[in-house]
């Protein structure tokens, strides 16, 4: 087993190389950090991502309209302003969620490079999506899963969410949050030479634009306008971020934009420490994407996949 300081002084040139971007290309003066410079050097056209999306029978998916909530929506409004509400289904993308989206970017990019084999770090969701995606693409595939609090305590929906991942015929190890989870994945890319789906690469946030612009097309099919607002939920901020791009590159300039973020109050990991820093900064998956110095930080000039840190940095 590698020592953990020598393995952690080599970690910006092992990220480099199982991402294939050096993100010091982008850099401006001072802190600032040209985004959109390395969404359009790196990434792909909205038709290209469509195009990728659907060999991986992704997207595409239906919006359903909410009658219930509409019709209560109508009943407490004044006249004229109840909402249709509505939702887009994601549970029909390949293994069950969005994250199918920002999979099959990565898997079509890990295969366009000619990697052999594709690893993420996830909490479950994330990883089923590349695990399908892998397989179809005849990529192997390793999980690395944040399941447990610095206590050892594992969240019990973390816990089963191995499953999915292994039915895709991916090999999981499941590790507690913070230093073990950063060290093991480190190890892994170094030793595999596999390429990292990041949900935070330019292939992972480039992925959810589909969704937002699907949004804005089918909006106008059915019903020849651009939705009045769009609700994106937000935790890292790569859907958030993915969805309103893929909406300004439909033309949909004027919908209004809402985040709902998680509350965390509830849940018995809030309180420990590592788990909030995951959840909040490195953002799990997010290790080292695209702030590689320090992954216990984000770096907001770099990422536009984390704009709305709030208050749960207070305590960090």
């Amino acid at each position: 087993m590698k020592n953990y300081d020598d393995l952690m002084a080599r970690k910006n040139e092992i990220m480099k190389t199982a991402v294939g971007i050096d993100y010091d290309e982008f850099e401006l003066e001072g802190i600032a950090f040209d985004y959109e410079r390395m969404m359009r050097d790196t990434g792909y056209s909205i038709e290209e991502l469509r195009e990728i999306q659907e060999e991986f029978f992704v997207g595409d998916t239906p919006i359903l309209e909410l009658y219930n909530l509409t019709e209560l929506a109508r009943k407490y409004a004044k006249p004229g302003y109840g909402a249709r509400i509505m939702i887009k289904d994601e549970a029909t993308n390949p293994s069950g969620s969005f994250k199918a989206r920002r999979a099959s970017i990565a898997v079509h990019q890990a295969k366009k490079l000619g990697y052999k084999g594709i690893t993420s770090a996830t909490s479950g969701n994330y990883g089923a999506g590349v695990a399908s995606l892998a397989a179809k693409a005849g990529l192997d595939c390793i999980v690395v899963q944040e399941t447990f609090d610095s206590e050892h305590v594992g969240q019990p929906e973390i816990v089963e969410k191995a499953r999915a991942c292994e039915a895709y015929g991916a090999e999981v190890m499941q590790l507690t949050v913070g230093p073990e989870l950063f060290f093991m994945f480190l190890d892994i890319l170094e030793k595999t030479g596999f390429f990292n789906a990041s949900l935070y690469t330019p292939f992972g946030i480039a992925g959810v634009e589909t969704l937002g612009y699907e949004i804005s097309m089918q909006m106008r099919e059915k019903y020849g306008k651009d939705p009045e607002a769009v609700v994106i939920t937000n935790a890292g901020g790569g859907n958030l971020t993915g969805t309103a791009r893929g909406l300004i590159k439909a033309g949909a300039t004027d919908t209004k934009i809402i985040a709902a973020s998680v509350d965390l109050s509830g849940l018995h990991m809030a309180s420990d420490h590592d788990f909030n820093r995951k959840s909040f900064t490195t953002g799990h998956t997010g290790f080292g994407i695209p702030f590689c110095t320090n992954p216990d930080r984000s770096d907001v000039p770099r990422s536009a996949a984390r704009p709305l840190l709030r208050r749960h940095l207070r305590d960090l």
